[in-house]
């Protein structure tokens, strides 16, 4: 697998804002059926619906587009449609953990073509669109063999946690009722990225550490007070 070289493309933004409309598409069905008695189909638009609004205003105020987002809003309005058609709410489900598959599908085919999906994405993150970073990320990746074996095992390894969270949701979408498979096609691929994450870091500790060192040499330097010569009075 080819390791990637840096670039000073903008980093995509960090998934915080993922991890919120997570949070509001599940607070918003249990609270419409448990606090207010609404049927679960109805819930689960609702919840959906307001995540796609969450996304659309995201992508008004910033005036750009990113592509990960406007895909994860057509995806939503597919399932929207899909259950409004079909009235089952496990159409929603199905429809949102089919991301999961084009992602494994993705990152499968960085693989072959030897253009590494994920490595690529954490190179971008890491450097920041710096270019004195990018110098030092590319001087780690081509002469330090620890850190080539590092990065060829994370495109592997994150493969291997999307296929293993996307046939759990798929799993519980079908065979959960659907109160509970709501919940667990939310929190799976969550838990499952738990144990990744932190490994994934580990994993570029020495590029991280010595981009740090940059980091480092340009904070400017501290101005050194030198005490001055006591004046004697004459006597």
């Amino acid at each position: 697998m080819t390791i990637p070289l840096a670039d000073t493309e903008s980093p995509p933004a960090p998934p915080v804002a993922l991890l919120v409309d997570v949070g509001l598409q599940l607070g918003v069905y249990m609270a419409l059926r448990y606090l207010f008695g609404v049927g679960q189909l109805i819930a689960l638009v609702t919840g959906t619906a307001l995540v796609a609004v969450r996304i659309l205003a995201r992508s008004m105020v910033r005036r750009a587009a990113d592509p990960l987002e406007l895909f994860t809003l057509m995806l939503l309005a597919s399932s929207i449609t899909a259950a409004a058609i079909s009235g089952s709410p496990r159409v929603i489900l199905l429809v949102e953990t089919g991301i999961g598959g084009l992602m494994a599908a993705a990152i499968g085919a960085g693989l072959v073509l030897r253009r590494p999906a994920v490595a690529t994405l954490m190179m971008r993150l890491t450097v920041r669109g710096d270019a004195a970073r990018a110098q030092r990320w590319n001087h780690r990746v081509r002469v330090e063999r620890r850190c080539v074996r590092a990065m060829r095992v994370v495109d592997p390894l994150w493969l291997l946690a999307v296929v293993l969270s996307t046939t759990a949701s798929v799993t519980a979408a079908l065979s959960l009722p659907i109160d509970y498979a709501v919940v667990a096609c939310q929190l799976i691929p969550l838990l499952i990225a738990v144990p990744v994450l932190p490994l994934t870091l580990l994993l570029l500790r020495p590029v991280r550490a010595s981009l740090a060192a940059i980091d480092d040499d340009t904070v400017a330097p501290r101005t050194e007070l030198r005490p001055t010569a006591e004046r004697t009075s004459p006597t």
